[in-house]
């Protein structure tokens, strides 16, 4: 089998089927790529729903979503055999395979590309066998980030721009601002807090919250509630609001923003506050200055990757425990636990580093 590219390639693949933030922090390889090879057509596989970090990247050709809604299994089976025919027909030159799943690895291997690269599984396993090229399987001592540009340096490539890339797209910023002006809200004047996450254990209290809110609007600045439409994350929202001074939240926009309108509403802001989630990497993709707190998951691997922030981390001497919760409670003392003026503390520095 190939252990390298022949000829410049003309056309790449690259899948990652994982959640939102997962998606977006692989941006750097298209970059990468693209980088080396301009003219290269690079073709992207996602799960649905996640989309949206990619869909207004110039750098991509097209992104495919891998559906899972299907009218029965003859359905489900006429539609895989049609898109992997499709995967086949198009002749790639490179897959990448940007996660460590078996189905991605299918993938991969189904399209037929001459050269194709993966993460070395942690066990011998038989995927291992679907790629040519294998890098090194990350740890918890580095950004994923860097963990999947090891599959660009596993082609002897060293990448130069290595930042995240994420447009909202026009739409996604015209919506954004029509809700700002509606509001009063001129760019760079409110703060985006984002207190919640669809792991709810990720999540900070509501006292914090409302405590982080009040001292902003303290200081001038209105601010801007978003969240997820889920039901326990509204009812997150209701609950610090509850809390907070009258006058503090100067726009509720929780449950009513897709991802487009999030970001171009992230874009112009003054500061995103939030959790290990997400729209934390939309606001890092935007240049947007980035307060966040961790608790079980680890910082060293998912904190804002190139973007001016302050990190809040849980008091743990398990940190990072990588679990939901301690002992899978759903709950994590090391954030319930949390004093609000730590982030009140990181906040003020973050917003005289960057004024």
């Amino acid at each position: 089998m190939p252990k390298s590219l022949t000829s410049d390639p003309r056309r790449a693949l690259i899948v990652k089927l994982g959640h939102i933030g997962d998606v977006l922090v692989t941006t750097p390889v298209i970059s990468a790529l693209k980088e080396r090879w301009p003219g290269l057509a690079v073709d992207v596989v996602v799960n649905p729903g996640t989309e949206a970090m990619l869909a207004h990247n110039p750098q991509i050709n097209q992104v495919m979503v891998l559906r899972r809604d299907h009218a029965g299994p003859l359905a489900a089976a006429a539609w895989h055999l049609g898109f992997l025919l499709r995967l086949r027909r198009t002749g790639y030159d490179l897959s990448m395979e940007l996660a460590e799943g078996d189905r991605g690895a299918f993938l991969s291997w189904a399209s037929g590309a001459k050269l194709r690269v993966g993460f070395a599984p942690k066990t011998p396993r038989m995927r291992g066998r679907a790629f040519h090229v294998l890098a090194p399987r990350w740890d918890d001592q580095r950004h994923m980030v860097e963990a999947f540009l090891d599959q660009v340096r596993a082609l002897g490539l060293e990448p130069g721009d290595t930042a995240l890339k994420f447009e909202p797209g026009q739409e996604g910023r015209v919506k954004a601002a029509r809700l700002l002006e509606e509001a009063g809200l001129e760019p760079g004047g409110y703060v985006v807090l984002h207190p919640t996450s669809r792991w709810m254990f990720k999540s900070w209290t509501h006292g914090g919250n409302a405590a982080l809110i009040n001292h902003l609007a303290e200081q001038g600045l209105k601010v801007v509630l978003t969240s997820g439409p889920d039901p326990k994350e509204l009812s997150m929202v209701e609950q610090i609001k509850a809390r907070t001074e009258p006058g503090a939240v100067a726009l509720d926009l929780s449950g009513r923003l897709d991802l487009y309108s999030l970001g171009g509403l992230i874009a112009h802001a003054r500061l995103f506050a939030g959790v290990d989630s997400a729209p934390m990497h939309m606001a890092a993709a935007l240049g947007v200055p980035v307060l966040t707190i961790f608790g079980p998951s680890g910082e060293r691997m998912w904190g804002p990757w190139q973007a001016p922030c302050e990190v809040v981390v849980g008091e743990c001497p398990q940190h990072p425990c990588g679990r939901s919760g301690c002992e899978d409670s759903k709950v994590s003392r090391c954030l319930v636990e949390m004093p609000a003026q730590r982030l009140i503390e990181a906040a003020d520095r973050l917003l005289q580093r960057t004024g």
